[in-house]
């Protein structure tokens, strides 16, 4: 039902879509599934393990163990999707999510090593995340891609609203083993949508990535690394950070309404950014919310007390809205110029990125042991802030203005009358 009223919803707004709708309606819905029982989690693990005495080094080394294994795993699944399709990799992905949300369940009766939470967890970031990507940048349409990367950031926001919120009223009122038996049923119910619709990659190829031209795609690894490494610290340390030095009383429930305040704020801003950045010059529009969002950081050390904790939230989810959907945008257009390396390229980004957010992670581990948990925040929101300006090295051919576009890349301006 969510399905068909969503279709009628946007159907009008794709009528260039008639053959290809259904796959995306479907990817949508599945992920806004996916982020409402991801999101469940997300935000509340940090402070969920240092309930169940992890220190605030192991936590870290949790996330260390979580990016060490997906360094790995990101190249499996690569060669899952090749051989059997985005969305068959994406039922691995819910089934270790399950397995993921079992051990953290149990965490208080069977005190799980760090290794065994972060790798399974991790490994079933590694068997969504990839697919998606090949999947979105596989049925999307290139000249609307800003808005359709617009309605799933509403979708996902929408997901990324309600799961925080129902999450710490649950562990609010039943306790915090709750967040995990609500996610386990929405994971399977994510799983539904995609496979309405046959894959939409070519299944059984084989994948070579020495033919990966690496020279082209210096400037897109740099970027996604930077924003991968930002986003893992501001997603993951930021919610900890809050929950330690800002919050008193009933920190599960007043986590989800802060969290999801923030996102909230951002749904209305996803569509004019989707619609804006496939125009003239999407390129002013990353760059500056990549210098707001890299300011943020000299204030989040600052914040001890709820109503700053809201300011920084709201402003956070805007000015990544307003990063990250053009950055995406440009990614996938890049995987569009390289004809039979669209898995490869995705992967290889994703492993790099792994590589730098565990680094970063097993540096705020070693910073832990020696100095207080204020100091490894601290630590913590100077990296982020510092690899958030790395996104400033892009070079996406997508995100060039129109104007300039036709003139480097050689395209006739249509006559007036023509347009």
């Amino acid at each position: 039902m969510l399905k068909q009223k969503l279709a009628v919803l946007l159907r009008r707004r794709y009528f260039w879509r008639d053959i290809g709708f259904d796959e995306l309606s479907e990817l949508y819905v599945s992920n806004m599934l996916h982020t409402f029982a991801v999101s469940l989690l997300l935000v509340f693990v940090p402070y969920y393990l240092y309930q169940n005495h992890f220190s605030v080094s192991q936590i870290c080394l949790v996330y260390g163990s979580f990016f060490m294994t997906r360094i790995f795993i990101d190249f499996v699944a690569a060669h899952a999707i090749a051989r059997y399709g985005p969305k068959h990799s994406m039922i691995v992905s819910c089934l270790l999510q399950i397995v993921s949300a079992s051990l953290f369940l149990t965490l208080p009766y069977y005190h799980w090593p760090f290794w065994l939470l972060g790798s399974i967890y991790g490994a079933a970031a590694s068997f969504f995340f990839i697919p998606f990507h090949v999947e979105f940048s596989k049925i999307k349409h290139t000249k609307h891609a800003g808005k359709e990367l617009g309605y799933m950031q509403m979708l996902d926001k929408t997901g990324a609203v309600l799961g925080p919120l129902v999450g710490g009223l649950a562990a609010h009122y039943f306790g915090p083993q709750a967040i995990f038996l609500l996610a386990v049923g929405f994971l399977f119910g994510s799983l539904w949508p995609l496979f309405q619709s046959a894959e939409p990659v070519r299944t059984h190829q084989k994948l070579d990535y020495r033919t990966l031209p690496l020279h082209r795609i210096k400037h897109d690894l740099i970027t996604y690394v930077g924003s991968g490494v930002e986003n893992t610290l501001c997603i993951n340390a930021w919610p900890f950070y809050v929950s330690l030095f800002a919050l008193s009383g009933a920190v599960y429930a007043q986590l989800g309404m802060l969290t999801a305040f923030g996102v909230l704020v951002s749904i209305g801003s996803a569509y004019p950014i989707g619609k804006a950045i496939d125009g003239r010059n999407p390129r002013r529009i990353m760059h500056l919310s990549v210098i707001l969002n890299s300011s943020l950081y000299v204030f989040r050390p600052l914040v001890h007390s709820v109503i700053p904790a809201y300011g920084i939230n709201m402003s956070n989810e805007i000015v990544t809205t307003g990063y990250r959907m053009p950055m995406l945008k440009g990614v996938y257009a890049a995987a569009d110029d390289l004809p039979g390396h669209r898995i490869v390229y995705i992967s290889t980004l994703e492993a790099c990125t792994s590589l730098c957010k565990a680094t970063a992670w097993l540096i705020l581990a070693i910073v832990a042991t020696s100095f207080s948990a204020y100091s490894t925040f601290v630590v913590a929101f100077f990296i982020a802030g510092t690899a958030s300006f790395f996104m400033l090295a892009e070079r996406f051919k997508a995100l060039t203005p129109k104007k300039r576009y036709n003139l480097v890349y050689g395209q006739a301006k249509q006559p007036e009358a023509a347009r």
